[in-house]
């Protein structure tokens, strides 16, 4: 039977979870990208990257921890998924959307993609998945999902460099 400590440690993770979701998929973010010259930069939202980069640090800090009182060997599995999942927490982290007059570009920690205004054939805006949009040309897709900064301002962008009516599902 678990102790009344216990319970209370539960129902506070539970709590601060739900703390940091709606914190997390409410707040906007700034409504227009970062200009550069004619380079318009659309990042992270602050509060995504804030909870990825903690979780990132928590993981580390839980996979040092179990590296120290771990020494015997016997739960070995469980450094490598703590380092795992902190890469992948501060890969959700980061990232940046460029745009100038040539070309969109989508990059991340080890891995960039572009698209050529002229190449994209079809725009679509998934209002189901937060309001991502999915650029298609060339055999190539790119999809700037809902973690970035100004997607309205972004959607008008691509729509008046390429000249498509985006699609909505």
């Amino acid at each position: 039977m678990p102790n009344l400590s216990d319970v209370i440690k539960g129902a506070a993770t539970v709590a601060l979870i739900a703390l940091a979701t709606r914190w997390v998929t409410r707040a906007k973010g700034s409504d227009k990208p970062r200009v550069n010259g004619g380079l318009s930069v659309y990042g992270i939202r602050w509060p995504v990257r804030a909870i990825a980069y903690s979780a990132a640090a928590l993981l580390l800090i839980f996979a040092v921890a179990d590296l120290r009182t771990n020494s015997a060997g016997r739960r070995w599995t469980l450094i490598p998924l703590f380092l795992i999942l902190a890469l992948g927490a501060f890969w959700f982290g980061s990232g940046v959307v460029t745009s100038d007059e040539m070309s969109i570009s989508k990059r991340f920690l080890w891995h960039g993609s572009s698209l050529r205004w002229k190449e994209i054939s079809e725009v679509r805006f998934h209002k189901r998945d937060g309001g991502a949009i999915e650029l298609r040309g060339n055999g190539k897709n790119l999809i700037i999902d809902s973690r970035f900064v100004a997607l309205a301002h972004l959607r008008c962008e691509i729509e008046q460099r390429t000249k498509l009516q985006s699609l909505t599902d």
